[in-house]
C-alpha cells in the first residue's frame, strides 16, 4: 500500500512554458518523462465501489498493465491524501482477488463482486512528468495531464497539474502550488479524474446547493468541531468557484459568500484557542475576497427585478422606463469573464492555499499555550456549544423583542446580526435534535427572506433617489404596499419565532 499525498491544481494548456521558470527558482535537478496513459475505469450497475468510496481503475502504459484501487481517504481543498494499491496484470480487467483482503467492507462477496463489475468510463491522456529532486533529497514528482475523460459519446477536458509528494515534507508541494501560482492563473481542484468520470458516466449535472449544517459531533473536541467547520466551509466555497465556471450561474457566488462567512464566523467563535499570528492576516484575506464579490448581493435583486420582464412591477405606469434603467444597472455588475480570473488569480490562488495549510498543519499547536491548547484538544463541543448559541440569541432578543413592532429600516438594520445568528446554528447545530433544530430556525430563516426580498425593493427606491424616473405617487405607494405586506409577515413570524423554546436548551 502506498498512500499518497498530492495537490491538484486545474490549470490553462499554456502552463508549460512556465515550468522552466519555476525548476530553475527551485534549484532543483528535473528527470523529465512523457507517458501516453490509458485508464478504464470499473464499477458495478449499482455503484457499490463509488458507495465504499473507492476507485477502481486499469492503467495501461506502453506494455505495462497495472490495476489500482484507491480506499476512502481525505481530501482538504485541494491536498488529496488516499491508501491505494497497485498491482501489476497481464490483462486489462481486473482481478479483485489480487488486493488486500483487509481492504473490502465485512459483508463484501468478492466472487459476486468480481462478477458484477464492468467498464464504465476511460480516461486518456498525455502525461508530461518531471520528477524534481531537490539538494537535501526530498523528491516531488510533477505531472501535467492534457487529454480526455470519456463515457459513450460523452467527453470532457482534461488540463491539470498534480503534484505529488514522493519523499520530504508536504510544505514542499504548498511552495510548489504558490510559486507556480505566480507565473500562471490557476485553482486548486478537489475533484479527481474519477469522480470527473462517473459524474460524466451518470449523465449528472452539478447545481447551486444550499449551505448545510457542518457535519460536527457532541464528542468532537473544540478542534475537530473548529477543523470539520471550516473545511466545509472551503468545500462550499471550492464547488461553487467551479459551479460558476462551468455555468455562469451567479446564485453560486451568493453560495459561495455564505461559505465565507462560515469560515470567518467559525475563526471567532473559536479565537481565544487559536493563538497565531497567521490568523489575523487570514480573516483578513478572507473578508477582501467578500469585498470582491459584495456586488452578488445588488446584482440579485435587480436580476429578481427584471425576471419574467419585470413581471414583479409590470403594473407600474413606468414600467418600461424602470426595466431599461435595471437592464442598464445589470450590465454593469462583474461579469463571468473578470470573475473566472478572480478565481484565479494568484491572490485568491494563496489564499486557498493558506487556508488548506492552516487547516493541514495546524500552526495555532505551536503558538497556543499549552494550557488553552489542552483545553481546545480535551474540552467536547456540547459543553460549549450551547453557550455560543445563548450569547448570538441573547443578543437577537435585546434587538428583536417582542413587544416592539418594527419598521423597514429596523428589520434592515437586523440583517447582519441574523446571518451571524443562523451562521452560529451552521457551525454547532448539527449536535442537537434535526427536527427541533428546523423547527426553531425556520421562522427566523422565513424572516431572513423576508429582509431579502424587502432589499429588492431598494433598485427602484434608489432610481426614485437619484431622480432617474418620475412618480406621480403610484410608484411610492406600490413600494408601500409592497413593504408593508412583508413586514405584516415578518412580524407575525418574529412573534412566533420569539415564542418557541430554543433547541439548545
Amino acid at each position: 500500500m502506498e498512500n499518497e499525498i498530492e495537490i491538484k491544481l486545474i490549470v490553462s494548456k499554456n502552463i508549460e512554458e512556465s515550468f522552466d521558470e519555476l525548476y530553475k527558482n527551485q534549484g532543483v535537478k528535473v528527470v523529465p518523462q512523457n507517458h501516453d496513459l490509458s485508464n478504464i475505469y470499473f464499477d458495478t450497475d449499482e455503484k457499490l465501489l463509488r458507495q465504499w468510496d473507492m476507485g477502481l481503475r486499469i492503467r495501461v502504459n506502453g506494455g505495462h498493465i497495472e490495476q489500482t484501487i484507491k480506499t476512502a481517504g481525505q481530501v482538504i481543498g485541494g491536498l488529496h491524501q488516499r491508501p491505494e494499491y497497485n498491482i501489476d496484470l497481464d490483462s486489462t480487467f481486473p482481478k479483485l482477488s489480487l488486493f488486500p483482503a483487509l481492504i473490502w467492507p465485512d459483508d463484501c462477496k468478492l466472487p459476486e463482486l468480481q462478477n458484477k463489475i464492468k467498464p464504465l468510463f476511460s480516461t486518456d491522456f498525455l502525461r508530461n512528468s518531471s520528477m524534481l529532486i531537490y539538494p537535501d533529497g526530498s523528491i516531488v514528482d510533477l505531472v501535467y495531464d492534457v487529454g480526455t475523460i470519456t463515457s459513450d459519446d460523452k467527453n470532457v477536458e482534461i488540463c491539470e497539474v498534480e503534484l505529488e509528494l514522493v519523499k520530504g515534507k508536504p510544505q514542499l508541494l504548498f511552495n510548489l502550488a504558490d510559486k507556480l501560482a505566480e507565473l500562471n492563473p490557476l485553482r486548486f481542484g478537489t475533484v479527481s479524474k474519477a469522480a470527473r468520470g462517473y459524474q460524466l458516466a451518470n449523465g449528472s449535472v452539478n447545481s447551486v446547493k444550499k449551505l448545510t449544517i457542518a457535519p460536527v459531533l457532541a464528542d468532537d473536541t473544540l478542534e475537530q468541531a473548529y477543523i470539520k467547520t471550516v473545511s466545509h466551509g472551503l468545500e462550499h466555497w471550492q464547488y461553487h468557484v467551479e459551479l460558476f465556471i462551468e455555468s455562469g450561474d451567479y446564485l453560486a457566488i451568493k453560495e459561495l459568500r455564505q461559505a465565507l462567512q462560515l469560515i470567518i464566523k467559525a475563526n471567532e467563535l473559536y479565537q481565544d484557542y487559536l493563538v497565531n499570528s497567521q490568523l489575523k492576516s487570514l480573516t483578513k484575506e478572507l473578508f477582501w475576497l467578500m469585498e470582491q464579490l459584495a456586488f452578488i448581493d445588488q446584482y440579485t435583486w435587480v436580476n429578481q427585478l427584471l425576471a419574467g420582464n419585470g413581471q414583479k412591477f409590470k403594473k407600474l405606469d413606468n414600467h418600461k422606463q424602470i426595466f431599461s434603467l435595471l437592464e442598464n444597472q445589470r450590465y454593469q455588475f462583474s461579469d463571468v469573464n473578470s470573475l473566472e480570473q478572480l478565481f484565479t488569480s494568484t491572490r485568491h490562488s494563496h489564499l486557498v492555499s493558506r487556508l488548506i495549510q492552516w487547516l493541514y498543519f495546524k500552526p495555532w499547536r505551536l503558538d497556543t499555550s499549552g494550557e488553552t491548547l489542552e483545553k481546545f484538544q480535551r474540552i467536547k463541543l456540547r459543553r460549549v456549544a450551547g453557550l455560543f448559541l445563548a450569547q448570538d440569541w441573547e443578543a437577537v432578543q435585546q434587538t428583536l423583542p417582542y413587544e416592539a413592532t418594527l419598521s423597514y429600516q429596523d428589520y434592515l438594520a437586523q440583517r447582519q446580526n441574523l446571518q451571524h445568528n443562523m451562521q452560529v446554528g451552521i457551525c454547532v447545530g448539527n449536535i442537537y435534535d434535526a427536527s427541533a433544530r428546523a423547527n426553531f430556525r425556520a421562522p427566523w430563516q422565513d424572516i431572513s427572506a423576508g429582509i431579502e426580498q424587502l432589499l429588492q425593493l431598494e433598485p427602484i427606491y434608489q432610481l426614485l433617489r437619484d431622480e432617474l424616473i418620475a412618480d406621480e405617487g403610484n410608484i411610492k405607494e406600490w413600494l408601500s404596499r409592497k413593504q408593508q405586506s412583508l413586514i405584516g409577515a415578518m412580524e407575525l413570524s418574529r412573534k412566533s419565532a420569539l415564542k418557541l423554546m430554543p433547541y439548545w436548551q
